[in-house]
């Protein structure tokens, strides 16, 4: 009796796939119907241009942060410390949840940590420059100190932080290849950006309190930044315009009318609920509350929207490549689930699990690159 036959979980082999490192996930030997083969020698040729990229407004803008905020940071050692320890536990804790949400299986860590860095750094910093000129222009403009936060924030931002998830899906062409992926990495570099701005709000509270109790001001600016405002910020924003991101890397960057519209509207949408957000319209509470609320529950709407599609893809996937290597419908289907491949590892024997571990992945390869086709 085959493998498959005995453990209906464990595919025999896979068609048309080729195995890779799971940071660059393998595809189907065959690209999408309608790709050139210069389309994806181009892509390719992008990557490491994109990487460097990257790593230079990383850097670059890491030195600006801490050029401009390291005199609070001695100043203020403990509430530095405090505002830390809650940025790093916010991150952790998004970045987990995050990565979960994605259908199948999580986006490469190597590439999730890439996106956080970039919030948290590259546009953190950009935004930090453009901000301050654009405030600089508005001061100058009767009646506009009102609407600053409102005229600076959700267009710097907002489109800083979509040019790293932009280099981010030319980078790694092959972990950001449609709607889903795109939305959890921009929902990871908007992470990345919340936590740095986060923790900098907090120094800044001590000031804005006059330093009396700094402790205080710091954790009450973090308690209200993280458990409230933080359900419908920048995570939100940024997966709205990583999905828009995702739509066009689905399309091979050559978008029909229909996608460069949503792409467009999706990016358009993410400026104007900023804007909404750090306008002076609805200041008290409630106010807020509601915007907030208004965040979530349209980058919910979104999420579930492109969730149904992705695994209505991946299940039809699945069923095809499971009929080539042998396996049942039912068997088929329920790889899509994280936990039934774990059950299915666990029924093999410790020294075939890397092996029946490794033929799982191709077969998931091979499904995802055929999903990814078909929204083509």
């Amino acid at each position: 009796m085959s493998q498959a036959q005995e453990n209906p979980f464990l595919p025999r082999d896979t068609v048309d796939a080729v195995p890779g490192p799971r940071g660059d996930f393998p595809v189907s030997t065959t690209e999408p119907a309608g790709t050139e083969k210069s389309d994806v020698e181009g892509r390719t040729s992008v990557a490491p241009a994109a990487k460097l990229a990257l790593a230079f407004l990383c850097l670059f803008s890491a030195g600006t942060l801490a050029f401009q905020f390291w005199g609070q940071i001695r100043v203020f050692p403990g509430v530095a410390a405090l505002a830390f320890v809650v940025c790093a536990l916010t991150l952790l804790f998004g970045y987990w949840v995050l990565r979960r949400i994605r259908p199948v299986r999580p986006p490469a860590a190597s590439v999730s940590l890439i996106a956080v860095a970039w919030g948290f750094t590259g546009a953190a910093g950009l935004a930090l420059m453009a901000n301050n000129e654009l405030s600089g222009i508005l001061a100058k403009l009767d009646g506009a100190t009102a609407w600053e936060a409102a005229l600076t924030g959700p267009f710097n931002e907002e489109l800083l932080k979509l040019v790293g998830i932009v280099l981010i899906a030319l980078a790694f062409p092959r972990v950001v290849r449609g709607p889903v992926d795109g939305f959890v990495i921009g929902a990871l570099a908007g992470l990345g950006f919340q936590g740095v701005e986060n923790f900098l709000y907090a120094l800044i509270s001590v000031i804005q309190t006059g330093a009396v109790n700094g402790l205080l001001a710091a954790t009450l600016s973090s308690v209200v930044r993280v458990l409230v405002t933080g359900l419908g910020t920048h995570w939100a924003l940024s997966a709205l315009t990583g999905t828009a991101v995702g739509l066009l890397a689905a399309s091979g960057w050559r978008p029909d009318p229909r996608r460069a519209v949503t792409a467009a509207l999706l990016v358009v949408t993410a400026i104007g609920l900023h804007l909404l957000f750090n306008s002076p319209l609805l200041p008290d509470g409630a106010g807020i509350l509601l915007k907030v609320l208004l965040n979530f529950t349209v980058v919910m709407v979104l999420y579930f929207v492109i969730r149904r599609s992705y695994r209505r893809r991946v299940l039809a996937a699945l069923a095809e490549e499971g009929e080539k290597v042998g396996m049942e419908r039912s068997h088929a289907l329920a790889l899509a689930r994280r936990g039934s491949r774990r059950k299915a590892l666990r029924t093999v024997p410790e020294s075939g699990r890397a092996e029946a571990a490794r033929r799982q992945e191709q077969l998931i390869d091979a499904v995802e690159a055929r999903a990814v086709m078909r929204s083509g």
